[in-house]
Parts: structure tokens; C-alpha cells; sequence
């Protein structure tokens, strides 16, 4: 009998926790990915940045598509009307473009990518005014200055963001820039909390489908693990080959056939077999709080109960491990290189 029962059914159920949060996470990542999110939510961010107001503008719109069309911009989309899997089919000359409707935004931009783009664009139409002005003396596109590529943007409020960003720079390229990546980045930030909230929605949501059509009770799984020493063993020996560094990557579909504790409903035979409908008030009462302490569980996350379920397993076994000859303890089985602290001031 083992001598850390408690522990071990906190690891077992940190365990299945960490096998449902998966199913959770790949259901929620293939709603994102067909409904492109991502792709979505960055195109709207582009918009608002261009349209410097929390209102999209008219203005942002307009640079907003040609920051779109920008050769930069387009290698980083998916190519209209051709199947990945095969070689494109050879264009006769003076083939009409496609259209904008229906392409494939991109999920991701660099900030350094956004940058040039944005820059590029107001160089093309400095060179543009210069020529629809009449003046003999056309300059390249390549000896346009920085401050006139900025000024030439044709929207006030990107160009006036600009300006503020490269007074700050004291006119200098490298730190303009710099700070422009850096403000872009920022507004990435902002997207990413916008994915987040909406994706920990539909974590829930899938949460909630997958405990009640699955019957994942923790209550009634702690009590089978607290009284059954076998199926501990077993669920913690899971545990731990899962954690082990180098370990193949968890199929949840396979760890959750091998669980040894019940779950699932009358028609599913799962685990150890389905558990009973309840009967009594208390049963009932039981079994709600059950089910809604394993939701709550699962609407953390995969990486929660990983980590979590690596320092519990760490705990269980011998310890911390033996830290390299050159590094420094900090805690339970953390540590940092000897050359990683600031060096010791010089003895008087």
C-alpha cells in the first residue's frame, strides 16, 4: 500500500484532468481554425490601427487594403483558387489577377514585416505625388527619406501615430523603427486577449459537452481512487510515464480507454464501466457537483494540469533533483547556472 494516498489521488485526478483538457483544446483549436479566427481578428486589428480611433474608419479601410495588396503582405497568404497538394496549373500571359474576395488572410505578421509594408507604401505615394505634380525630376522609390515616406501616408491618423513615434526617435531610422515594431507588437497583445476570451468560451463550452456526455464526476472518481489502491497505482504510473522527459506525446483517445476509474453513462461502456444513474436527492446533488467541479477543472486548460501534474509527481518521488555542480537552488526542483547571478561585488 502505497504511503502517499492523498497525494496520489490528487495526481490521478490532475491526470484525467489533463486527458479531457486535451480533447477540450483540439475541439476548440478546430473550431478556431475553420472559422479563421486568427485570420479574422488580425484583419480587424489592421483596420483599427489604420483607423486610429476605436471606431473603423473609412480611411483605415482604404489603407488598410492596400497594406493587403502589398507583395510583402501577399506572400504571406494562401494562393487563390489552387489546391496545396498540387503543382500550380501553368497561366497564360496576361492573366487578370484575382480578386480580393474570399482570400486567405494570413493568421500571423510580423511586426518588422508590418513596418516595411506600411513605410513602403508611403514611399510609393510620395513618388506618385511628386509625379502627378508635374515636376521634371522623379525620385526612385528607394531614395525616398524616411520622415517623406511617413508624411506621405494618405491617412491622417497612421501618419500622425508615425510622426509621434519618430520625434520620439529624434529622426533617427533604427530607433524609429524600432519603436514602430514595438507599438505594433503591443496592438498584437491586444488581439491575442481578444482570441483568448473568445477561445476560452468555446473551451467551456466544450467542457460542459464533453463532462456531461462523458459523465466525468470527480467526486465519484476521487472516491473510486481513495478506496481501489490497484487502480491508483495504476492511474499514477500513467501519471508519471506522461511526465517523463522525451515521453511520446499523450493520445488523450488511447489514455482515456486505459483509465482505470468509471465514467461514462449507461450507453458507454468506458473505463471500468458506466456509472449508475443517480436516485436520491443526495445522489443528485452529488452527482451536479461532480460533474461541475470536473467543467471547472477542464476550462483550465491542458498546460494548467500538465505543469500542475509535474510538480505533484515530482513531489511524489524523491525529490527535487540533484542540482548541476554549477547552479544554484531556488526551489522545489528549480534551478539556475552559477553564471546566470550578477557577480559578486569584489571583497574591500
Amino acid at each position: 500500500m502505497s504511503n502517499f494516498p492523498a497525494l496520489e489521488v490528487v495526481i490521478g485526478l490532475s491526470f484525467i484532468y489533463f486527458i479531457f483538457s486535451l480533447v477540450c483544446s483540439a475541439i476548440t483549436e478546430w473550431i478556431a481554425t475553420k472559422l479563421e479566427w486568427r485570420a479574422r481578428m488580425l484583419e480587424v486589428a489592421v483596420e483599427n490601427i489604420f483607423s486610429g480611433s476605436y471606431a473603423i474608419t473609412a480611411a483605415g479601410q482604404a489603407l488598410a487594403a492596400e497594406f493587403w495588396n502589398h507583395p510583402l503582405i501577399q506572400a504571406l497568404q494562401r494562393p487563390k483558387r489552387e489546391k496545396l497538394t498540387r503543382r500550380p496549373s501553368p497561366k497564360p500571359p496576361n492573366t487578370e489577377p484575382a480578386t480580393q474576395g474570399g482570400v486567405k488572410r494570413p493568421s500571423y505578421v510580423a511586426s518588422r514585416t508590418f513596418v516595411l509594408a506600411v513605410l513602403d507604401l508611403g514611399a510609393q505615394a510620395h513618388v506618385e505625388a511628386v509625379r502627378s505634380s508635374g515636376a521634371k525630376l522623379v525620385p526612385a522609390v528607394a531614395s525616398v527619406t524616411l520622415e517623406q515616406q511617413i508624411n506621405a501616408i494618405g491617412n491622417d491618423e497612421m501618419r500622425n501615430a508615425l510622426l509621434t513615434l519618430y520625434r520620439d526617435a529624434n529622426g533617427k531610422a533604427h530607433q524609429f523603427r524600432r519603436s514602430a515594431e514595438q507599438w505594433f507588437d503591443d496592438s498584437m497583445e491586444r488581439v491575442s486577449g481578444w482570441y483568448k476570451r473568445r477561445v476560452q468560451l468555446i473551451l467551456a463550452a466544450a467542457a460542459i459537452i464533453i463532462v456531461l456526455i462523458m459523465n466525468i464526476d470527480t467526486l465519484q472518481i476521487a472516491q473510486t481512487l481513495w478506496r481501489d489502491d490497484a487502480a491508483r497505482a495504476t492511474i499514477v504510473a500513467q501519471a508519471e510515464q506522461s511526465t517523463k522527459p522525451g515521453a511520446s506525446e499523450t493520445q488523450p483517445a488511447n489514455a482515456a480507454k486505459a483509465l482505470p476509474v468509471p465514467f461514462g453513462w449507461k450507453l458507454f461502456q468506458t473505463g471500468t464501466g458506466p456509472q449508475e444513474f443517480p436516485d436520491t436527492a443526495g445522489s443528485i446533488l452529488s452527482k451536479i457537483l461532480g460533474l461541475l467541479i470536473t467543467t471547472a477543472a477542464l476550462t483550465l486548460g491542458a498546460p494548467f494540469w500538465f505543469d500542475l501534474l509535474s510538480k505533484f509527481v515530482r513531489v511524489r518521488g524523491t525529490g527535487a533533483p540533484p542540482p548541476a555542480t554549477d547552479a544554484v537552488r531556488q526551489g522545489e526542483g528549480e534551478e539556475r547556472r552559477a553564471g546566470d547571478l550578477a557577480p559578486a561585488a569584489d571583497p574591500p
